[in-house]
């Protein structure tokens, strides 16, 4: 059984921007990318979850890096129901370095801050090397986006996409990267980066999705209710967390 295989058996495959990225998984040898912002001081749960996948992959064969978004994290990925608040740069670094020495002790993978290439990027520069290649009509139907315009949202939330696209494209040319990794929720961030790369390049990237981890209630794990699951011990202790999946709804041991 190859990585695809298993991952697929895992439950862990929601959408695969290419057939063939079947076999190049198989293969093994792939540089690749899996992203989160830094709107707290510690990952949780969900997080885990999706950092493991990184880790099969590490393990055949691939090579992780992980992208902590010093830069987007100022802006904020816009949620399916309202705006993020802002948070400010002091609160992003801090919150940088405590998940960058967290992943690095839990998983050992190469982490970069998107910030590093964005604090040279100049408005008309931006406009004119990356903004000209999104139609606002491509953007206005991605699903996150569509489900937001009732409600509202702002441009800043809007041109989110563009920069997660950008990274696909800086890791691409600088350090390889062609595969990127996330949540199923993430799906048209990430086939904007593939369009984005092959249009500035001609070269072809490749994604997949995984299921998002969900509590019985189909709710998120994360810490906007209050109720994360920490790896933080100082947050979340190894009694709670164990405590937390002993207790689980029947209906999501197997998902687990």
């Amino acid at each position: 059984m190859g990585i695809y295989e298993e991952l697929e058996w895992r439950g862990l495959i929601k959408d695969i921007s290419d057939p063939s990225l079947k076999e190049k998984l198989n293969k093994g040898g792939m540089t690749f990318y899996i992203g989160t912002d830094p709107t707290g001081d510690s990952l949780h749960i969900g997080h885990f979850s999706s950092f493991l996948i990184s880790k099969r992959l590490k393990d055949a064969g691939h090579h992780p890096i992980l992208l902590v978004g010093g830069g987007t994290g100022l802006i904020g990925d816009p949620k399916p129901d309202s705006e993020r608040p802002m948070i400010t740069k002091e609160e992003v670094d801090h919150n940088f370095n405590c998940l960058k020495n967290q992943v690095e002790k839990l998983f050992g993978f190469e982490v970069v801050n998107n910030y590093d290439w964005y604090k040279d990027i100049d408005l008309v520069s931006f406009l004119r090397d990356y903004g000209k290649y999104f139609n606002i009509g491509y953007m206005l139907n991605k699903d996150i986006v569509r489900r937001r315009l009732e409600t509202g949202i702002t441009y800043t939330e809007f041109s989110y996409m563009i920069l997660q696209a950008l990274d696909f494209l800086h890791l691409y040319e600088t350090k390889n990267v062609v595969m990127q990794v996330a949540g199923q929720d993430q799906w048209g961030n990430i086939t904007a980066g593939i369009d984005l790369i092959r249009r500035k390049t001609g070269k072809e990237a490749y994604a997949f999705t995984m299921p998002l981890l969900t509590k019985a209630d189909g709710s998120k794990f994360g810490k906007t209710n209050g109720h994360a699951v920490w790896l933080d011990i100082n947050k979340t202790s190894a009694y709670e967390m164990y405590q937390f999946f002993v207790n689980s709804e029947d209906a999501k041991v197997i998902d687990y």
